[in-house]
């Protein structure tokens, strides 16, 4: 029961969040950037989780709960990382930037795992914190590869 209403607390917080602020992404950049988001977490997890079985969400193996976190959390927690990227502002700001939300991912990630939500086997929180900046820089340089393929200047 607690991974569910961690799950549900968490999309009801993070949709409405996405609802509230003030949009800087287009309706069509905040589902392509969702998709690359849900897509390469998707490819990550067939390799991390299910061939190399470091972590799993819920229980090992393929289940569809995990369509609730792919659903439910990805999309929202996308588009509030996405919407205020400080693109066009100095290398410091990006870094402070990476490094708040990196930190939040890890804050995130702390309590999914205490909330039996997220499970470790041969990984720890320690390796998730040296891939979630790579990680965040990947996800703004999608949204900056397709203003760039759609003529939107940066």
């Amino acid at each position: 029961m607690m991974p569910y209403l961690f799950i549900f607390i968490s999309a009801v917080t993070l949709y409405t969040f996405v609802f509230m602020v003030p949009k800087q992404l287009s309706k069509a950049e905040m589902v392509h950037t969702t998709y690359f988001a849900i897509l390469f977490d998707t490819l990550m997890d067939v390799f991390l989780d299910l061939h190399l079985d470091l972590y799993g969400y819920f229980q090992k193996g393929v289940d569809y709960q995990t369509l609730l976190v792919v659903i439910g959390i990805f999309p929202p927690m996308n588009i509030l990382y996405l919407n205020n990227f400080p693109y066009g502002q100095s290398l410091w700001a990006k870094g402070r930037y990476l490094l708040i939300w990196s930190v939040i991912a890890i804050f995130y990630e702390y309590l999914a795992v205490k909330c039996d939500l997220l499970y470790y086997r041969k990984w720890s929180i320690f390796y998730s914190g040296l891939c979630y900046p790579p990680i965040l820089i990947i996800a703004a340089l999608n949204l900056k590869l397709l203003r760039y393929l759609s003529g939107i200047r940066n």
